[in-house]
């Protein structure tokens, strides 16, 4: 059975292995990945917290917004 665990920023850093692999601790865990994986899990990280981002605004606006007129047809 696979355990989450929960993890501070801190707790994450970069550590360069050669000009093209990286490797990416994640507390106590270490991952070896290459550059191009670097750049696309970045990209996915800025894409959902956009989502997130988003998301929360609307769910802000939405509750800020009291129907005035409510009509049944």
């Amino acid at each position: 059975m696979k355990t989450s665990k929960f993890i501070e920023a801190e707790q994450i850093a970069f550590e360069e292995i050669t000009e093209n692999w990286v490797a990416v601790k994640f507390g106590d865990e270490k991952f070896v990945i290459d550059m191009d994986t670097l750049y696309d899990l970045t990209f996915r990280s800025a894409s959902f917290l956009a989502y997130l981002e988003s998301r929360e605004e609307q769910q802000a606006v939405c509750s800020c917004e009291a129907p005035t007129e409510l009509k049944v047809h």
